[in-house]
């Protein structure tokens, strides 16, 4: 596996047929066969663009491929050979991203500008009007229970389509706690040939065997490689307070956290706290390349795995940004904390952990004890 190119994001759609609920909308649905009966084909024009680098990759972890593809004038061609429907991410320079569906001998166009919010158009293909469709319909919600509600019902509603597998692992699986009782009820309401996709099949062998770390919990050992290609495990980190935090060059939010944690290890670093950042990037210049530019100077580490990487399985870790602060003995002391509250609790934590100041006795003091004596 070896190619990835493009990004993008697709959250624009012109005005649906609306109150006929999400079962069979083929509208944009412009599919055409290409001379080759396995390849498809992405045709971009993005306003805004000039000569740029746009990234296309897997969006779940069975699909292990980055392509770059350069984009002249905005303008961009990209190919790839798929055996069946395959969920893409498009990535812009700005960090903005779009989802669309690959599939052997279907042609796709996206247009739009990534500077405005709401304004790429993607045509060609069921599922991508499908997905067009789902965005439409949540362009306005901003609650994230309103939006995990819709999700909901559009899969319940469309058990055949690859879009709910999609939706499935956006709105339910890749949250700082998932539901599993939900995840498994909505499984449940697929189809059979969604149920055997390769992704729910893993997916349901990790819900059969989840315990979710909690506080207190102990973290077993781990080994990572570094920026510098040499080994990190546990070990490095004895008598430290340590925080483990997840993101990927790919991820503003997570690499916008990864930002934040710069002043707060200058006000520990002399308190027996330390910060262990992990990518699941699976590009290593892209990922040095975001080091750099965000001026993380505490030790990085990635495996080029992604999702797959020991450590992040390991710590169940579903979504990004995630972080874990442990103490010493590698127990989990918080889960996810940012901002304030994660100062507030190394600073506790680490207080705790000064010895106590005895008194110190100057020379006139020791005087007066000798002659109190």
């Amino acid at each position: 596996m070896c190619r990835f190119a493009q990004r993008l994001r697709a959250t624009f759609l012109a005005p649906l047929h609306r109150g006929r609920g999400w079962g069979w909308i083929f509208l944009l649905c412009l599919c055409s066969c290409n001379d080759k009966a396995n390849t498809f084909v992405l045709e971009g024009n993005i306003g805004r663009l000039a000569h740029d680098t746009i990234y296309i990759y897997g969006a779940d972890a069975l699909y292990e491929r980055l392509d770059t593809v350069m984009a002249q004038g905005g303008v961009f061609h990209y190919t790839a050979e798929v055996d069946t429907v395959t969920p893409l991410w498009v990535l812009f320079p700005n960090m903005h991203r779009e989802m669309l569906f690959a599939h052997k001998g279907l042609s796709v166009t996206m247009q739009g500008d990534t500077a405005v919010a709401g304004n790429i158009r993607i045509t060609g293909g069921e599922q991508n009007a499908l997905l067009q469709a789902f965005y439409y319909r949540t362009d306005s919600i901003t609650d994230t229970k309103e939006l995990a509600a819709v999700a909901d019902s559009f899969i319940r509603a469309n058990p055949y389509s690859e879009v709910s597998i999609y939706l499935l692992r956006e709105y339910f699986v890749q949250q700082p706690k998932p539901e599993n009782t939900k995840i498994k009820t909505l499984i449940g309401s697929m189809s059979g040939n969604l149920q055997d996709n390769n992704y729910i099949k893993q997916l349901q062998r990790t819900l059969s065997t989840y315990k979710p770390l909690a506080k207190n919990n102990s973290v077993s050992s781990y080994s990572v490689r570094d920026s510098e290609g040499k080994n990190v495990s546990s070990s490095d980190y004895k008598d430290t307070y340590l925080l483990i935090t997840f993101w990927a060059s790919w991820d503003e939010e997570s690499r916008r956290r990864q930002r934040e944690l710069i002043a707060l290890k200058e006000k520990y670093e002399k308190h027996n706290f330390d910060i262990l950042s992990v990518s699941l990037d699976t590009d290593r210049e892209a990922w040095l390349q975001a080091i750099a530019e965000d001026s993380v100077t505490w030790r990085q580490a990635c495996d080029f795995d992604g999702w797959q990487t020991g450590i992040v399985e390991r710590m169940q870790v579903h979504h990004l940004p995630a972080n874990f602060l442990l103490n010493p003995s590698r127990r989990i002391q918080a889960i996810d904390l940012y901002g304030e509250a994660l100062d507030k609790k190394v600073g506790e934590l680490t207080e705790e952990k000064k010895p106590e100041k005895k008194d110190k006795k100057t020379p006139a003091t020791i005087r007066k004890m000798k002659r109190g004596n």
